[in-house]
């Protein structure tokens, strides 16, 4: 015969040795179960209204607790789902502030823009002007030196003084 070798809690343990004597006729009883499905149904069936019969008052007391727990849960989802809305709303109004803000920011941005814009255009004007008076100068400078170089004008009067060699 082949050997079966498992790891089982000390309970269950000591439950086989008492309901059946030693671990061999335990272990074959229960595969002997194990293959037997509707005698095992009924068994655990019986076993189960057995122990609800004895129970009957706990199970009740138990049931109460979940269902008062399960109130205290929905209160407590109501009481967050309120809390949750009342952020969403605030944080709704924030977001709307900061728009505006930065409407009112983009608004201003621009007209400073256009007026850089105006600025750097009258100074673009004025340097223009500025050159075309630079360069009417220049041509009057021009003009004044030809004029000068035509007239071949001696600008110092001729000297009356004679040479040294010349004293007679």
């Amino acid at each position: 015969m082949p050997q079966v070798s498992a790891r089982i809690s000390q309970e269950l343990y000591d439950k086989c040795i008492q309901d059946y004597g030693n671990m061999t006729v335990a272990i074959n009883t229960g595969l002997e179960a194990l293959f037997k499905p509707s005698e095992n149904k009924m068994n655990s069936d019986e076993n189960k209204l057995n122990s609800n019969e004895n129970s009957n008052g706990e199970l009740k007391a138990i049931i109460e607790e979940k269902n008062a727990r399960i109130e205290d849960i929905k209160l407590q989802v109501e009481f967050l789902t309120e809390q949750l809305r009342k952020q969403n709303a605030s944080d709704e109004i924030k977001i709307i502030e900061l728009k505006e803000n930065y409407q009112n920011r983009m608004e201003d941005f621009k007209t400073q823009m256009y007026s850089l814009d105006n600025q750097l255009r009258t100074k673009d004007d004025q340097i223009e002007k500025l050159n075309e008076n630079a360069h009417k100068q220049a041509v009057h400078i021009q003009t004044l030196i030809q004029e000068i170089s035509q007239l071949n004008v001696k600008l110092l009067p001729e000297s009356t003084k004679k040479p040294w060699y010349r004293f007679w």
